[in-house]
């Protein structure tokens, strides 16, 4: 199968984005959040599909591969903004803050982060917004990945 994906953008800075994270990138749009739990003031967001891409270059821009996997992405002393009206939910885009950068529609792997963590996902179909901050985040991919898939930009 062949896949044309959305491109991902660096927004707020400009730098090599190889020196954050050589060669993988979760893309928000196609992936679906199935559940939010909040437990003690940590979020924990359980996605049953997310959207993998690597690639040689630069994931979103240069030519690669990808696949969907399911993960854990936790946010420390979470606030919550916003709501989905069900879930589980298919993301049609987003952005993330990590610390002063911001990444349009994606956020770099591994992700195991000490400071300010924003995430904001708008649900595909409906004008519903969910957004989360924290003082860290870390993303935990389980199981095995689906099958890969060529694409080219």
């Amino acid at each position: 199968m062949l896949r044309v994906a959305r491109q991902c953008i660096l927004v707020a800075v400009r730098y090599d984005l190889r020196a954050l994270m050589p060669n993988l990138f979760i893309e928000i749009h196609d992936s679906v959040l199935a559940r939010v739990a909040l437990v003690e003031g940590r979020a924990e967001l359980c996605f049953s599909k997310l959207y993998v891409h690597e690639s040689e270059g630069q994931p979103g821009v240069d030519a690669g591969k990808g696949w969907f996997q399911k993960g854990v992405l936790r946010i420390d002393n979470a606030e919550v903004k916003g709501q989905f009206s069900e879930l589980p939910t298919d993301l049609t885009t987003g952005t993330a803050k990590i610390g002063e950068h911001t990444f349009d529609n994606c956020f770099p792997l591994p992700l195991k982060y000490a400071g300010r963590f924003e995430l904001h996902m708008q649900a595909m179909w409906r004008p519903e917004m969910l957004s989360f901050s924290g003082t860290g985040a870390e993303l935990e991919l389980m199981g095995e990945p689906g099958p890969v898939e060529e694409f080219l930009l």
